[in-house]
């Protein structure tokens, strides 16, 4: 009896102790509630956007790298992290029973080390964005902390952060002594780690802005993608005069934020602006007005353009009049270098080439009915009749290719159909008794050629004002250098005895291009540069093209005996044939122009004619030459040097603009 009475006494002494001293119920240090294992994987952390109605969604890591940018860091714009416990893990708080409980979220570099200052251990380097007390809340449903932009941004000093994103930390104690639980301490604590891009990328510099015909052309030096690989591409803003809108506000979409943009009004704050090195020109640079410094949409005068372009032509713009023009980079978050130097330049008429060939009196209309006129009887005739000889040719040499198939194909299926087996031995016989001497002899049939042609070519425009020495508007416009024009030569070999006797056609692509002349309205004439001593023209922004693509279609002749029967690997060869030159000729706008009643497209009709001397390639490796000519049918590969005079003039027709030259080309043919 006296024995229970004690046992009785200490058990209500007991219970009386835990009731004064709840924290004695559960483990020491910086543990949990006895029976309690929280980590990592008990809790979800999402970062959510606002959205127009006020109500959240969620943000991915795509999206979060996106929205927060510099302008939603001014803009305190409202996000919120929700954190949501695993329905599996509710069970794990059901023990907790300290009112003291608490539950943090704090944002910065790291929660791995805490320090005790202030009310119980904190997160260094991190601030603390709310706070609950009584931790079983989380058993409830999630837990929603509202927060803003700029708190995200707030460890770094401000809205241009040095890091390139922060992590969100969930801090938990459910202990109740202002400690975190050991589970989910530090580096072991739930987190989200959030990219953070509030730093625009640098302002373009070597700017320049030359004026073009109802037009400005805006260069700028193209920022590194390895230093800004977030770069997006770039965007010009311009004015007329003074302030006035150029185009329509919807004209060009924004593709880029700033906080006048986002915030409410009397809520934006002007960016600083860094300024930007011009290049050499003639425009006057200036302190780019507010307008151009908050990156005012209703001036934007292009849209977003690639990283890797340089320039644009913002066009339908008036003549004579000055603008105002400044250019901004912008990265993939929307984040939009702000701009410090504006350009002031004019809009001026200018000279393409059409306009200084028709200005110097080339007779050249334009058009494709080069075989017409009242003095073209000679260049019809030869045109017309080289052509039909060329079909004729043709023709008769497919008929008898067809009537050969015709005749050995029924011979050739029989044959195959009696005896493949045989076929097959024989075929295999052959190949391992072959010798080397039989292999040095192999070559397979020749019929066609192939050549790649390239060489330097100046067409002769200038020939048509022979009786005027003065008249040069090629080169004055082009200069004297030549330009490469490449080719691609088919030839079939359609006869072979003492050589090689073949037709072929040609084509070829031809381009070159120069800056137009500013035109003067007082003269009629271009306006002189004024630092030159020669005269010479002032060139504008604007280019001026010349196209040409001849066509040709030619009687070849190639002296292959020696190099057939002798191995001497040197083949002279001639050519000649009749040609089409279509010609184009292109303003600034990339327009074909129209001037005094004439248009710069057209063709000329001419001939042509060549010689040259081809080197067999065999002979540098005979093996090779010889398993390339079984295993793809190539026969031979030539390296040649040709003279070619190509006479684009007419074939004696007046009004023709003459696209001839006279020149050296070098290629490579295959014979198969």
């Amino acid at each position: 009896m006296v024995l229970c009475r004690r046992l009785l006494v200490a058990l209500l002494g007991l219970s009386a102790v835990l009731w004064a001293n709840p924290g004695l119920a559960q483990t020491g240090g910086t543990g949990g509630t006895a029976g309690i294992a929280l980590t990592t994987t008990d809790f979800t952390l999402t970062l959510q956007q606002q959205n127009a109605d006020l109500s959240y969604s969620d943000l991915s890591q795509a999206d979060a790298a996106t929205y927060l940018n510099h302008a939603r860091c001014q803009c305190a714009t409202p996000v919120q992290i929700v954190v949501q416990m695993a329905t599996a893990s509710v069970s794990k708080l059901s023990t907790v029973t300290q009112l003291l409980t608490q539950a943090r979220l704090y944002v910065g570099d790291n929660c791995a080390q805490l320090n005790s200052t202030g009310t119980g251990p904190q997160c260094l380097d991190s601030q603390m964005l709310g706070e609950i007390n009584g931790i079983t809340t989380l058993s409830q449903g999630p837990w929603q902390v509202p927060t803003t932009a700029d708190k995200l941004f707030a460890p770094y000093g401000g809205c241009s952060p040095t890091e390139s994103s922060t992590t969100i930390w969930l801090w938990l104690d459910t202990s109740g002594k202002q400690q975190p639980d050991s589970g989910v301490t530090g580096g072991s604590a739930p987190s989200l780690s959030v990219p953070l891009v509030g730093t625009p990328p640098a302002a373009p510099n070597g700017i320049t802005v030359e004026g073009g015909d109802e037009a400005l052309v805006v260069s700028w030096a193209l920022l590194s993608t390895s230093t800004y690989p977030n770069l997006a591409g770039y965007l010009v803003f311009c004015m007329r005069g003074d302030g006035l809108q150029v185009f329509d506000p919807s004209y060009y979409t924004s593709q880029y934020q700033t906080s006048q943009i986002l915030c409410p009004p009397g809520t934006s704050t002007t960016a600083t602006a860094t300024a930007t090195a011009a290049g050499k020109t003639t425009a006057v640079e200036v302190t780019a007005p507010a307008i151009f410094q908050n990156l005012d949409t209703k001036y934007l005068c292009s849209d977003l353009l690639p990283s890797t372009q340089s320039s644009a032509r913002i066009g339908i713009l008036q003549n004579g009049i000055p603008y105002t023009v400044g250019v901004a980079s912008v990265d993939t978050s929307g984040n939009a270098s702000p701009i410090a130097m504006g350009f002031v330049q004019r809009p001026v008429p200018t000279i393409n080439f059409y306009q200084a060939y028709r200005d110097a009196g080339g007779q050249s209309p334009g058009g494709y009915c080069a075989l017409a006129g009242q003095n073209a009887r000679l260049g019809v005739i030869s045109f017309l009749a080289g052509i039909g000889f060329l079909g004729l040719v043709i023709f008769r040499r497919r008929r008898r290719a067809r009537r050969a198939l015709s005749r050995g194909l029924p011979w050739l299926v029989v044959t195959l159909a009696a005896g493949p087996a045989q076929a097959q031995v024989v075929s295999q016989v052959q190949t391992e008794e072959s010798s080397t001497a039989q292999l040095g002899d192999f070559r397979s049939p020749r019929e066609w050629a192939i050549e790649l042609r390239f060489g330097p070519y100046a067409p002769d425009v200038d020939s048509e004002f022979s009786g005027n020495p003065a008249a040069t508007p090629y080169k004055t416009v082009f200069g004297s250098k030549r330009h490469l024009m490449s080719q691609l030569e088919f030839d079939w070999q359609f006869f072979q005895a003492f050589g090689s006797l073949g037709v072929g056609a040609v084509v070829g692509y031809y381009s070159e291009s120069a800056k137009s002349f500013v035109f003067d309205p007082t003269t009629g004439k271009c306006q002189t540069d004024p630092s030159s001593t020669t005269g010479a023209c002032l060139v504008s922004g604007d280019t001026t093209s010349l196209r040409l693509i001849p066509v040709a279609a030619l009687l070849v002749y190639r002296l292959d005996v020696a190099a057939e029967r002798w191995k001497i690997p040197l083949v002279p060869y001639a050519k000649l044939g009749l040609n089409y030159t279509f010609w184009e000729i292109n303003n600034g706008n990339g327009n074909v122009p129209d001037y005094k009643g004439g248009h710069g497209s057209g063709g000329t009709a001419g001939w042509q004619a060549a010689a040259g001397m081809s080197l067999l390639l065999d002979i540098l490796d005979p093996d090779a030459a010889r398993g390339l000519d079984m295993e793809t049918g190539v026969n031979h590969s030539y390296a040649f040097f040709e003279w070619n005079r190509v006479d684009a003039s007419g074939l004696g027709m007046s009004s023709k603009l003459h696209v001839g030259d006279s020149r050296w080309v070098l290629g490579f043919m295959f014979e198969f």
